[in-house]
């Protein structure tokens, strides 16, 4: 009975694939930063014109300054095709937050993947301004 074998040939274009697909997946990547409340629908994070089809996956914001007295409303916007506007999405995805935030006082924003860009807004309706810490996650 013959031991068969792979070609060298073979194997280096089998190990050639494989780190191919490897590197072409997604990774899992976040970024954050600080949004202070001024009154306006303020952007919290946006991105703009990805280059190619963005798995963004959510926005959480930290809610925990939040005190007695305000109101604070987080929406999504996706773009659906080039050059087109950024559109609010569904009234469900509206998030509005009202007084002390205890448990749980981070929010998540879900974000649906998209080709032309996406943006998530912080707006203060009532109360004073505060800082609010956020970060995002999508696959790159």
């Amino acid at each position: 009975m013959s031991e068969r074998t792979i070609p060298k040939s073979w194997r280096d274009r089998i190990l050639s694939l494989v780190y191919n697909i490897v590197n072409g997946l997604f990774t899992l990547q976040e970024t954050g930063g600080t949004v202070t409340s001024d009154g306006t629908e303020q952007d919290v994070y946006i991105n703009n014109a990805p280059s190619g089809i963005y798995e963004p996956r959510l926005v959480r914001v930290d809610l925990t300054n939040s005190q007695a007295g305000e109101t604070i409303i987080l929406r999504s916007y996706h773009r659906i095709k080039t050059g087109g506007d950024l559109i609010q999405d569904s009234w469900e995805l509206v998030f509005t937050f009202e007084g002390v935030q205890t448990a749980p006082a981070l929010m998540d924003v879900p974000l649906q993947p998209n080709r032309y860009g996406v943006k998530v807004t912080l707006e203060r309706t009532a109360g004073v301004a505060r800082d609010y810490d956020w970060e995002v996650f999508y696959e790159s």
